[in-house]
């Protein structure tokens, strides 16, 4: 009787343990990894002229914005108005806030195009394919 006993706890325990060795782990999803401090502000002339080092690489940048088909940031204001882009240009985009759409100049009259622009301040991250783009995780309003 112990060795019938013996055996079926054996076979038991064989079941178990390959039972065990075949479940599947439970998945275990990535943890978001911690967000990458930029570093200081730079201007747009400095983003550009280390553009290459950059590439893909979170950034801190402030600038001059002007929206009109697309959101741009520019290294020179021609003082028209609207404002025109001079010089080196980077794209963005991403979600602009409502408040900081608010709080940007815009153009009024009737007969012009429409336009929006201001001095802003952007955390993101920075792409060369394509253009040049920085892909908004932050923005807002700063003053010249």
């Amino acid at each position: 009787m112990r060795l019938v006993h013996e055996a079926a706890t054996a076979a038991a325990l064989a079941v178990l343990i390959a039972a065990c060795g075949t479940a599947t782990p439970p998945s275990i999803a990535p943890m978001p990894s911690a967000p990458v401090d930029p570093g200081p502000a730079i201007d747009t002339d400095a983003l550009m002229a280390s553009a290459a080092a950059k590439d893909g690489q979170p950034v801190h940048v402030t600038g001059f914005v002007l929206i009109t088909d697309q959101a741009r940031l520019c290294s020179v204001v021609l003082e028209s108005y609207p404002p025109q882009c001079g010089g080196a240009t980077v794209n963005l985009t991403g979600e602009f806030p409502a408040d900081v759409v608010a709080a940007l100049d815009k153009t009024t009259e009737p007969g012009l195009a429409p336009a929006t622009w201001g001095w802003v301040d952007v955390t993101g991250t920075f792409t060369l394919a394509g253009g040049p783009t920085i892909r908004i995780s932050g923005i807002r309003v700063d003053a010249p």
